[in-house]
């Protein structure tokens, strides 16, 4: 089954960068996470770049976002069943996460734009049946292994908020997403992969919610 696919354009209003969907302009999901990210969290990326040096800091963000970026499109063209070239320097990270990839038994929507009444859109990476499951997915790319602590804005973004999007948008198609993939191709090993149960899913949507509404009070107040 394949679902519609629905665009979004990208707006700004107020030096505020929104995604502008049937005539309603909403925050992205990455944009309201990384407005209420928590103290520690920018505390230790900033103790990270004085200890590379921001310089060395500044080129690794440039080159794995790069990474990053053209990996998603490869993966996204791949799930389409497009033909397109992979560019020689990605072969380590599309190694790392073929075989993942490999298990999907139907694409429904790769990279299609959602959004929620509660005042949020985003674009998922791909909604697929994997494994026997209706299935969320979020593609990444890294240097190196992450720990599950360090995930906890992918579980709200991934899980929380595009799963509650995609179940509203698609509801008269009688989509339910259940459950989420988050899978982080590595340049040198197989990708990692983390696996979300309804339950997570549930407890990481209430997270997602206290944090919009940490957003919304923040623009209400003109702190955004």
């Amino acid at each position: 089954m394949q679902l519609p696919h629905y665009q979004a354009q990208t707006v700004r209003q107020q030096r505020r960068r929104l995604y502008s969907i049937a005539g309603r302009a909403y925050p992205g999901v990455t944009t309201i996470l990384s407005a209420t990210k928590p103290p520690e969290a920018r505390v230790s990326l900033q103790k990270w770049r004085q200890a590379v040096g921001h310089e060395t800091a500044h080129r690794i963000t440039v080159q794995a976002s790069s990474a990053g970026t053209r990996l998603h499109k490869y993966i996204a063209a791949h799930l389409r069943r497009e033909t397109t070239a992979l560019p020689n320097d990605l072969d380590d990270y599309w190694a790392s996460i073929e075989p993942v990839l490999a298990e999907t038994e139907e694409v429904l929507l790769v990279e299609g734009a959602v959004w929620h009444d509660q005042g949020f859109a985003g674009i998922p990476d791909a909604l697929v049946r994997y494994r026997g499951q209706l299935c969320l997915c979020d593609w990444k790319t890294a240097r190196r292994p992450k720990q599950p602590e360090w995930l906890q804005d992918y579980w709200l973004q991934v899980a929380a908020a595009y799963g509650a999007a995609v179940n509203q948008v698609y509801d008269d198609y009688g989509i339910r997403v259940e459950h989420a993939l988050i899978a982080i191709a590595l340049a040198d090993q197989p990708a990692q992969t983390f696996w979300l149960t309804p339950q997570a899913l549930e407890q990481y949507w209430q997270g997602f919610q206290q944090r919009l509404q940490q957003y919304q009070n923040r623009q209400r107040w003109g702190l955004i």
